[in-house]
């Protein structure tokens, strides 16, 4: 069957716009008629799909590779979607298309689409295997179904689709700034100092305004550049014309640090929400003007979370907007699509006058699905509070196990409050020792599986839990005890379920710490690392219910408070305490480093106590541990290849010590850790 699809472009080229064509029916046959689709028409016509196409004319990218096209532009793509949906991927590729393009999704048989294993649930459901995604299928197809602008060609039912209604002619831009983009320039070009935040949607022009910038800037200092990745600054440095410099943020900083910045004006930072935060605030403080740009919602995350979150640290912040479209026409249907399909307009939906709090109530993902103002509101409010939020993170929503939520009401049935939980452990013994060793680590229990393989409680993960993954309060209703209230509520319902403990991790802030403790939540667990992300240690905390989980709780906090200790105090002198008798908990911890994959963090307490028997010689794992020198000159000084040898190296040393101090042990603690040996049980444990 021939689709003349002449009258249909022809007619987008007028109004400036863009469309949906969707092609359902079996894999080879979508491919074919996109393939023959794309030798009849002419365009870029980029493939996005996991296998490429061999002798194929046009670019191809796998989905997670899309990223590095952002600032590019593409007339017509074609997506393959018929063996899962990449939301990121797909929101990203119809923000690079200009106007008059078609965006042509493949899909699996129409009927069968729930049916389908969805290859994409691999990076966001922790299942081993494809789930199928029903939520999701329902909500897309629901709003496809909708959308009269969305052409659909199916191999059973043939193709439907109608032209547009008829709207004005579209005046191609002419490579002028428009009035809104002259309207901020000059605020930018007479701008004294402080930060710039601009927010806007794909296709509204803010690389080409952050270029403008830079290109008419009449200072005497320099514009610099900063962005997650150079490709996707393009078009930035166009409208730059060559008077902009580059740098990679790490480069950038690392600079800054050395020497601070002299004779620069500007640092524009382009996606300013992909660069973690504790980032982009040490570059702020070294520049005396910033200009920041974020996406609206995108593969980065959402630019209106991030005005929230981010931009309320900021002293002399300065919000701008572009709201006009200019690479397509306004009310484009293609983006009008996308946006229905991936809610990236949910914050809108959520009331502009909140009540106060009077229902809390569970919900599932049946309950979401079937209910649109509940799913907007929710997922708008989780959006407007993190602004890392992401196209995944609703596929999650929608389709992975093991999640219950919970929305707090006003007396309006608004959303005011949402909270996002779970279920974790409940591992078997034999693959909870795995991930102690540092052998295996599955999909999914973040908490439970950190207790294990970082901390040093081994039983963690097979006791049932579920950890509080995401929570949020409308803004103007914060600290009125809300929040408070949906965590109270979840901890009985925990109870209810029999499950041995609730638990949450999160960036530790002190603010952040006393409003888990003011919830009943104990710090068991903090990371040793900064994350990336946040620039904060990851804390770890539990509500314990059961008697394993309240033993554990107290192991684990004499843990984490003597780590704390060994990280303040600077043990140079190890052998000058004297030696005790090593404890079961060591012997077990001192095997997992010398004959497995235990982490020298997470074993150092008990490496600290070994090296207190003069009979442990460890030689080079001694030094490192009573700060005598640094990693790097050990490996020198052994003439070792890199540090992976070097940690083998400190793992022989202490079997060579434990075989030194008895034998016996030693042998018995070996073959526990190889799995030779039966694992104990919590409650045998507990008794021990």
């Amino acid at each position: 069957m021939n689709i003349d699809l002449a009258p249909y472009l022809s007619q987008m080229q007028q109004y400036g716009v863009r469309r949906l064509l969707i092609l359902s029916g079996q894999a080879a046959w979508c491919r074919q008629q996109a393939l023959d689709v794309t030798r009849q028409y002419s365009g870029d016509w980029l493939w996005v799909a996991d296998t490429p196409i061999s002798d194929y004319p046009h670019l191809q990218r796998k989905p997670e590779s899309v990223q590095s096209l952002l600032g590019s532009e593409f007339s017509h793509a074609v997506f393959d979607a018929s063996k899962g949906i990449h939301a990121e991927a797909l929101i990203a590729i119809s923000g690079t298309l200009s106007s008059g393009s078609l965006l042509v999704l493949l899909l699996p048989e129409w009927d069968r689409l729930d049916q389908q294993p969805d290859n994409d649930s691999l990076r966001w459901s922790e299942t081993p295997e494809p789930i199928c995604t029903p939520h999701f299928i329902q909500h897309i197809k629901r709003q496809l179904q909708a959308d009269n602008d969305v052409l659909f060609w199916s191999q059973n039912s043939g193709f439907t689709g109608q032209l547009l209604a008829k709207r004005n002619l579209w005046m191609r831009p002419d490579g002028t700034s428009t009035r809104e983009q002259q309207h901020l320039l000059e605020s930018l070009l007479q701008a004294d100092t402080g930060t710039y935040v601009l927010i806007a949607g794909r296709g509204r022009g803010k690389s080409a305004l952050a270029g403008m910038l830079a290109a008419q800037w009449s200072g005497e200092g320099e514009c610099w550049l900063t962005a997650p990745a150079q490709a996707s600054v393009n078009t930035l440095q166009q409208w730059a014309d060559g008077k902009v410099s580059f740098w990679a943020p790490d480069a950038l900083l690392e600079q800054c640090l050395a020497e601070q910045p002299q004779h620069v004006d500007w640092l524009i930072i382009d996606e300013a929400a992909a660069i973690p935060t504790a980032q982009l605030y040490r570059l702020i403080s070294c520049f005396p003007r910033v200009l920041l740009t974020t996406t609206v919602q995108g593969y980065e995350g959402s630019g209106r979370g991030f005005l929230l979150k981010f931009c309320a640290g900021l002293t002399d912040m300065h919000l701008l907007n572009l709201q006009q479209p200019i690479r397509w026409a306004d009310n484009d249907p293609l983006e009008r699509c996308i946006h229905q399909l991936l809610l990236v307009e949910a914050e809108n939906s959520l009331s502009e006058q909140p009540g106060k709090l009077k229902q809390i109530m569970d919900i599932n993902q049946h309950q979401l699905v079937n209910k649109e103002k509940l799913l907007n509101q929710f997922y708008g409010l989780l959006t407007s509070a993190h602004y890392r939020t992401t196209p995944l993170d609703l596929r999650r929503l929608f389709d992975a196990p093991g999640l219950s939520f919970s929305v707090g009401l006003d007396d309006k049935q608004s959303v005011i409050a949402a909270l996002w939980l779970v279920d974790e452990g409940g591992l078997s013994p034999e693959l909870a020792r795995e991930v102690w060793a540092g052998r295996r680590r599955p999909r999914g229990n973040l908490v439970a599986q950190s207790l294990a393989a970082h901390g040093t409680e081994y039983l963690a993960p097979q006791l049932h839990s579920a950890r509080i993954s995401r929570i949020a309060v409308v803004s103007s209703l914060r600290r009125q005890g809300i929040a408070r209230a949906l965590i109270a509520q979840q901890i009985e319902r925990a109870k209810q379920r029999g499950l041995d403990y609730l638990s949450v991790s999160f960036g530790y802030t002190e603010e952040l710490w006393q409003f888990w403790q003011a919830c009943g939540f104990e710090l068991i667990h903090m990371g040793s690392h900064q994350e990336v992300s946040s620039g904060c240690y990851a804390a770890m905390a539990i509500v314990p219910f059961s008697q394993d989980a309240v033993l554990l709780a107290r192991r684990a906090k004499r843990q984490f408070l003597l780590n704390q200790l060994l990280s303040c105090v600077k043990l140079h002198h190890v052998n000058d305490i004297a030696p005790a008798e090593l404890a079961q908990e060591d012997w077990r911890e001192l095997a997992g480093f010398a004959f497995a994959h235990r982490t020298l963090e997470a074993s150092q307490v008990s490496l600290y106590r070994l090296l207190r028997h003069p009979s442990a010689i460890c030689s080079s794992l001694r030094q490192r541990l009573e700060g005598q020198t640094t990693p790097d000159i050990l490996v020198k000084e052994g003439n070792l290849s890199g540090r992976k040898a070097l940690i083998q190296q400190w793992r022989l040393e202490v079997a060579e010590a434990l075989l030194m101090l008895n034998q016996e042990k030693c042998h018995h603690w070996k073959n526990w850790v190889a799995a030779q040996l039966p694992v104990i049980s919590p409650a045998v444990e507990s008794i021990q």
